[in-house]
C-alpha cells in the first residue's frame, strides 16, 4: 500500500512511511481495518531491524487509531448514502 501524497513535516516524514509500511500488514476486522496491534509492531521491527523508541511507538498506534476511526466514519458516510437511495 502507497502512502498517500500529502505534506508531511521533513522530521516526521519516515514516521509516515513506517505507519503505511505497517499498514501493510496489518488485519483487517470484520468491520474494516483493525488498529496495529503490539504483536504486530513488534514483529515489523523484528523484521525490519528499524530500531524504534517509545515515542514513535505511541505516534505510530495514534495514527493507527486515527486512521481507523476516519475509515469507520467513511463506512458509515457510504452506508448513509447508500440507504437514502
Amino acid at each position: 500500500m502507497d502512502s498517500p501524497d500529502i505534506d508531511v513535516p521533513e522530521n516526521g516524514h519516515f514516521l509516515w512511511d513506517w505507519f503505511w509500511e505497517l499498514r501493510e500488514t496489518a488485519a483487517a476486522g470484520f468491520s474494516g481495518p483493525a488498529p496495529i496491534s503490539n504483536h504486530e509492531l513488534a514483529a515489523w521491527v523484528a523484521i525490519t531491524g528499524n530500531v524504534v523508541r517509545r515515542e514513535e511507538v505511541r505516534i505510530l498506534k495514534a495514527m493507527s487509531s486515527r486512521y481507523c476511526a476516519e475509515i469507520d466514519k467513511e463506512s458509515e458516510a457510504i452506508a448513509a448514502r447508500e440507504a437514502e437511495h
